[in-house]
């Protein structure tokens, strides 16, 4: 009976702890201020219903998503961004500005979102696993010998199915998973390639023992994503 107490009374502590630790994220979320208008200045207005942005700027950290309606119905979400800092800093501002967007029209009911390039010069996390990945990938290695001489599988075609096998994104997608959905990498433009030895994660990647100095192909200059139920 002793030893049920204890278990009992630890198991009251963890839930104590993860239910304040939950209400301290929810407040921290509350108090980013979230600046929502209709954006008059966007683009494409001949093909849509509405463009609400909602912008929230942190510490030199501007962020920006419009939920986008066109006159098809169909409703996407756009990111603009001028924020260097990590994502996993970036995280709370995009989950609190997401949780004002789901509260007018449910994540759900979204079609797709545009975002922009992987990573920045201080946070290369999604971008690695990429990389590592490009150094094995058989249609790349082919794409490297017989590029441009000869036509191969297009570069933006590998860095999709790499990106996808990797989750390399994952962070995001775990976000948008706390609103019931699955996002999947569908298209991107300007595929990013370099030297292995010239990469800024270079330091990285030592452990793999490459030979020579390869190729890696690592991001993307635009990218877009499928929301799944």
């Amino acid at each position: 009976m002793a030893l049920l107490a204890k278990n009992m009374a630890g198991l009251i502590l963890v839930m104590a702890v993860t239910a304040v630790f939950g209400s301290m994220e929810a407040a921290a979320q509350d108090t980013i201020a979230i600046k929502v208008f209709l954006d008059r200045d966007s683009g494409g207005w001949n093909d849509k219903i509405s463009d609400y942005a909602f912008l929230t700027e942190v510490d030199g950290c501007r962020i920006q998503w419009n939920a986008v309606e066109e006159k098809d119905g169909t409703r996407s979400l756009v990111l603009h961004r001028t924020c260097n800092i990590p994502f996993s800093q970036q995280a709370q501002i995009h989950r609190a500005i997401l949780k004002q967007i789901n509260a007018r029209w449910e994540i759900d009911s979204f079609k797709y979102i545009s975002w922009d390039s992987f990573c920045n010069k201080n946070d290369w996390s999604w971008c690695i696993p990429i990389a590592e990945a490009s150094l094995r990938s058989k249609e790349f290695i082919d794409h490297c010998r017989k590029y441009p001489k000869i036509e191969t599988v297009s570069t933006n075609h590998i860095f999709i199915k790499l990106a996808n096998q990797t989750y390399s994104y994952k962070p995001l997608a775990d976000i948008f998973r706390e609103f019931g959905v699955h996002i999947e990498l569908r298209t991107v433009q300007k595929v990013f390639a370099l030297k292995l030895k010239k990469a800024p994660f270079y330091d990285q990647l030592r452990n793999l023992n490459i030979k020579g100095n390869p190729m890696v192909m690592y991001d993307a200059g635009m990218t877009y994503f499928s929301i799944n139920n």
